[in-house]
C-alpha cells in the first residue's frame, strides 16, 4: 500500500530527496504518471536556472563595454613616422568566463513558457549625444523670388490719342503722385496704349490697387488690367436690354471658374445694334479654368444658356495653314486642303517623300520639288518675298 504524500508539501517536489523519500508501487498507475510529472519538472528547473545565469552574464558584459566606451572614447590614432614598423596590438583578455551553451528546448520548456520569470538585471544607459546645432540659414529655395516682368507689367489701354507728356515726364508724375518709386519705365505702342513696368521688387498687383491715385495723369484711359494670359469670346444673342455690368454679372456668377479680365463689350457698335433686341458681346476671360470655358460650346445667363464661340483675330495679311490662301483664319477655312511644300491636295503634315526613300512626314526632303501654291515658284507657300502675298497696309486686325 502507497504511503500518503504531504499536502502542504507541494514546494518539495522538485527535491530528489524528497521524492526517493515517498516512494511509490511500480505497479500502481498513479505512481507512474507521478514520475513522469516530477522528472518534467526537475528539467525545467535546471533549463531555466542556466538561462537565467546566461541572462545575467550578458547583461553584465553589455554594462562593462559601455562603461568602458564611456571612459576611454574612441580617438584617431597618429598617424606612423617613415620607417617605423607599428607595434603591434595587444592580446586582449576576457574579462569574464564565457557563458555556458545553452540546451536544446524540451517539451517542459515549451509547456511552461508563461512561467513568472525573474527581471533581468538593468543595462546602464549612456547619455544622450547633445543635439547638434541646425543653420538657420534659409535655403535657396526658401529665398523670395523675384517677380517675373509678367507680374510686373500693367496695361493701360487708351483711345488713341498722344499722351499730353512725354513718358518720362508722365513716370515721375505716378511716383510723385503714389508718394514712392514705384514705375521704373512706361512703353508705349503704335495705338497710344501704354504699359507700366514696376520696380524688380515690386508686383503690377500693387500698382493696380491705387490706379485710381493716378489715373487722373493718362487721359483717353478706357481699361486697366494686368498682363495675364487673356481669351478672347464671343457670347451670340445676349439681350440689348441689359447693361454690360450686370451682363458680366450674370455670367461670373452662373459659370463657375469664370474670371472676367476687362468689363464685356458689344461685338457692333451702336448703329449697327439699334432696332435689335439680342446681339453679341466680347468677353476676356483668365484664370485656371479659362481654356477650360473656352472649349464649351454655351455659358449660362439670364436664366438660359447662349451660343459662345472663340474669338479670332486675323486680316487681310493673315495666311491659312491649310488651303495656303490669306484673309481668312485656319479654323474658319472650309477649302481643300494644299501642302505647303508641293502645292498637292494634301495637308502639310501628311507630306512624305515623293519616292518613298525618306521616311520624314510633314517635312521636304531631298527628292521633294519644292513649289509654292499661290504662284508656282520654286518656293514653299509661306515664302515671305512671295509675289502672290498681299502688300502690308495700315489695315486694321479683324476680330471674329
Amino acid at each position: 500500500m502507497a504511503q500518503t504524500l504531504d499536502p502542504n508539501a507541494d514546494n518539495n517536489l522538485c527535491r530528489k530527496d524528497y521524492v526517493e523519500l515517498h516512494t511509490f508501487n511500480a505497479t500502481d498507475p498513479s505512481a507512474v504518471i507521478l514520475g513522469f510529472l516530477t522528472e518534467m519538472q526537475q528539467e525545467y528547473t535546471t533549463l531555466t536556472d542556466n538561462l537565467f545565469i546566461q541572462i545575467g552574464l550578458l547583461n553584465d558584459e553589455i554594462s562593462k563595454l559601455k562603461l568602458k566606451a564611456r571612459e576611454h572614447p574612441s580617438s584617431p590614432s597618429p598617424a606612423p613616422k617613415p620607417g617605423s614598423t607599428p607595434a603591434p596590438p595587444p592580446p586582449t583578455t576576457s574579462s569574464s568566463k564565457p557563458p555556458p551553451a545553452v540546451p536544446a528546448p524540451t517539451w517542459a520548456t515549451v509547456a511552461r513558457k508563461n512561467k513568472k520569470k525573474k527581471n533581468p538585471a538593468p543595462v546602464a544607459t549612456s547619455a544622450p549625444p547633445p543635439a547638434a546645432t541646425t543653420n538657420n540659414k534659409p535655403s535657396p529655395q526658401q529665398e523670395k523670388k523675384s517677380p517675373t516682368l509678367r507680374e510686373r507689367r500693367l496695361l493701360i489701354k487708351r483711345d488713341g490719342t498722344a499722351l499730353p507728356t512725354s513718358t518720362i515726364s508722365l513716370r515721375d508724375q505716378i511716383n510723385s503722385a503714389l508718394g514712392s518709386t514705384f514705375v521704373q519705365r512706361i512703353e508705349g505702342d503704335a495705338l497710344n496704349n501704354i504699359t507700366l513696368i514696376t520696380m524688380e521688387t515690386i508686383k503690377a498687383t500693387a500698382l493696380n490697387s491705387r490706379a485710381s491715385t493716378f489715373l487722373h495723369l493718362i487721359p483717353g484711359t478706357s481699361s486697366v488690367h494686368l498682363d495675364t494670359p487673356m481669351t478672347q469670346l464671343i457670347v451670340h444673342g445676349i439681350p440689348t436690354s441689359h447693361a454690360l455690368l450686370n451682363i458680366g454679372e450674370e455670367l461670373t456668377t452662373f459659370n463657375t471658374g469664370l474670371i472676367l479680365s476687362q468689363e464685356p463689350r458689344w461685338l457692333t457698335s451702336n448703329d449697327r445694334r439699334e432696332g435689335k433686341s439680342a446681339s453679341s458681346i466680347v468677353i476676356s476671360i483668365t484664370g485656371p479654368k479659362a481654356q477650360d470655358i473656352a472649349k464649351r460650346s454655351r455659358l449660362s445667363a439670364f436664366s438660359s444658356t447662349f451660343r459662345l464661340e472663340r474669338r479670332l483675330r486675323f486680316n487681310h495679311l493673315t495666311q491659312c495653314a491649310r488651303c495656303q490662301l490669306f484673309g481668312h483664319h485656319t479654323l474658319r477655312c472650309t477649302n481643300d486642303p494644299t501642302c505647303r511644300w508641293c502645292a498637292g491636295k494634301h495637308l502639310t503634315s501628311d507630306h512624305t517623300c515623293p519616292v518613298g526613300e525618306d521616311l520624314t512626314k510633314g517635312r521636304p526632303c531631298s527628292h521633294t520639288i519644292v513649289k509654292c501654291a499661290g504662284c508656282s515658284g520654286h518656293h514653299d507657300s509661306r515664302f515671305p518675298k512671295c509675289p502672290s502675298r498681299p502688300p502690308a497696309s495700315d489695315v486694321q486686325m479683324d476680330l471674329h
